[in-house]
């Protein structure tokens, strides 16, 4: 049987970019799709300003706009869209990124030649675009080595990947049964990407990286990780330090890990987990020296401040 794929395409408040991105899609091998189903989370009149995008698309016959009402998280926007696939093979895409031509078949082609069943996962590189969508090449070869994707074509064990965080947020070819086993994690936040890679590694799983540019990453202010809470480092570093890897690759985690401590105990403290904030600031990935800093020594003051006091001050924190 062909492969076929199902897009996922969770969307919200986003009718121009979306536009781009269901383009980027039509202009993929459209025999490798099944459907495109977009998840959507928009309030009412953007909500109609996607449909009329979908009825303007060439690809519109292959389109279920599924419109969540009331809205859900990202998250749970995506483990909904999957449930629906009725392919074996999902592909998750950002309704504010887009797939480079030929990226779908380049990773199709990964998963039909596949002879390793322990890989689960193709994924390759990305662009790095702005809000205009034009490409920046410096940055985005800067990303390639910073991410580990400089190299040849290969699969390795997903903790390997997890360490070098090569796995992508999104545009990466999915086992649809690997997906909805390992997609929902207790404390995932607005990290749940992250999560999703530790469990797939701490279940065996292994990737394949694909050495071509697959899809493009839009670099924007009104994201998800850039406004408002910001990113859930507290949670990312949490669900960091559940990554299992052999024991000559602790080394390795401890330098991934560690950095994010100082800050992810204060983040604890922000959200009222007091408990959490005193276990990571006791734990070795604190040093006595950061103890005994400045930083280190307000973070303490925050501990040893009365729960009431503390909690009251939460209640007018920005």
């Amino acid at each position: 049987m062909a492969l076929q794929i199902s897009i996922l395409i969770p969307t919200y408040n986003r009718p121009g970019q979306l536009a781009e991105a269901i383009a980027s899609v039509a202009a993929q091998d459209l025999g490798l799709i099944r459907e495109v189903l977009i998840g959507d989370n928009s309030n009412a009149a953007m909500r109609q300003e996607n449909s009329d995008v979908i009825a303007r698309s060439p690809i519109a016959s292959l389109i279920t706009h599924v419109r969540h009402d009331p809205p859900q998280g990202n998250f749970e926007n995506q483990w909904a869209l999957a449930k629906l696939a009725g392919s074996d093979h999902v592909l998750f895409l950002h309704d504010d990124d887009t797939l480079a031509p030929d990226g779908l078949a380049r990773l199709a082609d990964a998963a039909r030649n596949e002879e390793d069943e322990r890989v689960k996962v193709w994924f390759g590189r990305n662009y790095v675009m702005d809000e205009k969508s034009r490409v920046d090449m410096a940055t985005t070869k800067t990303w390639d080595a910073l991410y580990g994707k400089d190299g040849p074509s290969e699969a390795r064990p997903v903790w390997r990947w997890c360490l070098t965080q090569s796995l992508p947020p999104n545009s990466a070819l999915l086992v649809r049964a690997t997906y909805l086993k390992y997609m929902e994690g207790t404390r995932d936040g607005n990290v749940g990407d992250w999560g999703l890679w530790v469990r797939l590694a701490n279940g065996g799983a292994w990737g394949r990286f694909v050495a071509e540019y697959i899809w493009s990453y839009r670099v924007q202010e009104a994201s998800q990780t850039q406004s408002g809470r910001g990113m859930d480092i507290h949670l990312w570093y949490e669900i960091g330090t559940q990554l299992q890897v052999p024991p000559e690759a602790e080394a390795e985690k401890l330098l991934l890990v560690t950095p994010k401590a100082q800050v992810a105990t204060m983040r604890y403290l922000r959200d009222g987990e007091r408990r959490r904030a005193l276990r990571c600031m006791a734990s070795s990935h604190w040093t006595w020296r950061q103890r005994l800093s400045p930083r280190g020594l307000t973070t303490a003051l925050f501990l040893l401040t009365p729960r009431p006091l503390w909690m009251w001050t939460l209640r007018y924190r920005a």
